[in-house]
């Protein structure tokens, strides 16, 4: 049997250690890579947000279209969508929506607000720094999180490349004030609800109710402007959601699809090959959750007596 020196164990186990230590310090360095960091959604200029768009503006029409989809309860229909915006954006935005009588409806389950006019938020993998987390608890971690970057002033923030899904190089911002998005838009004069809802996933059922019961004590002359983080897919569910509210039973379903991807950006019914994994999941089941949303609506009594989770349990949905 081969000796081993005492010398060569020693050093065995020294470089063990160290090989031990550097797993440990990526382990944390991963773990630490999991908490939402500050970043930038929108610096405050005096612009429209982007992906902005209401339910009155013409159809992007491409070569490729052979038929367009009805345009029938188009006029009446109210509503607008975009990205978040910065404060300056908001202006913009309000002056661009025929209505005083508008309402923002909020999205976003991940923690954001302002720091001065800049719009911001906390981000984490997938976008979901707040998972699992309901608005009520979102809701003072936001406030805390606004509160630390005052006191914390100037703050280390990311801005973000879309194109990539990386965060660039940080940068110090000085912070005078910080507000959340409900005090901001509700300066500004309009109206604020929210909903907490995972970037993209399809609604989950009791937060489709609470929409619904929102929904359907609303004046009849309200304006409901929808945004997300990028005012593509939560945003995209939610218009498609008010036009079959409004007009499910005079147009068709593919119809209404059709139309608000020509406004807007997304057809809720195509599930690009290029998805994989959880995406390409989570997107087929937005698909199917805007249909079975379609039929609800569509085989229902206009004031919907029977809740949205109701009937999908009644149908195995």
């Amino acid at each position: 049997m081969r000796r081993v020196s005492f010398k060569t164990l020693l050093c065995t186990l020294f470089l063990t250690g160290i090989l031990l230590c550097q797993v440990s310090l990526a382990a944390m360095a991963n773990e630490m890579s999991k908490a939402p960091v500050l970043k930038v959604d929108r610096e405050d200029i005096l612009q429209l947000p982007r992906n902005f768009r209401t339910s009155a503006d013409p159809f992007k029409v491409t070569t490729k279209e052979t038929k367009l989809p009805s345009q029938e309860g188009l006029a009446d229909l109210h509503i607008s969508g975009s990205s978040i915006f910065s404060e300056l954006e908001l202006t913009q935005l309000l002056a661009k929506i025929p209505s005083k009588k508008v309402i923002v409806v909020d999205l976003r389950q991940e923690s954001h607000g302002y720091l001065d006019g800049m719009a911001v938020s906390w981000f984490a993998d997938n976008n979901w720094g707040n998972d699992g987390k309901t608005l009520e608890q979102v809701i003072p971690i936001e406030r805390a999180l606004l509160q630390e970057a005052l006191a914390n002033s100037p703050v280390s923030i990311y801005k973000y490349n879309d194109s990539t899904d990386k965060l660039g190089e940080p940068f110090q911002l000085t912070v005078n004030s910080v507000r959340t998005e409900e005090e901001v838009v509700r300066a500004h004069g309009a109206g604020y609800y929210r909903l907490a809802l995972a970037d993209h996933f399809r609604p989950d059922d009791a937060e489709v109710d609470k929409f619904l019961q929102f929904y359907k004590q609303l004046p009849k002359d309200t304006w409901l402007h929808f945004h997300c983080y990028a005012g593509m897919g939560r945003t995209t569910i939610f218009m498609a959601m008010a036009d079959i509210l409004k007009n499910a039973k005079k147009v068709s379903f593919d119809d209404i699809m059709k139309r608000q991807a020509l406004i807007g950006i997304v057809d809720l019914r195509e599930v690009s090959p290029t998805k994989k994994n959880w995406k390409r999941k989570a997107y087929i089941e937005r698909a199917q959750f805007i249909k079975h949303f379609y039929d609800y609506v569509r085989q229902s009594p206009d004031n919907l007596p029977m809740s949205w989770s109701d009937w999908a349990k009644k149908h195995d949905y």
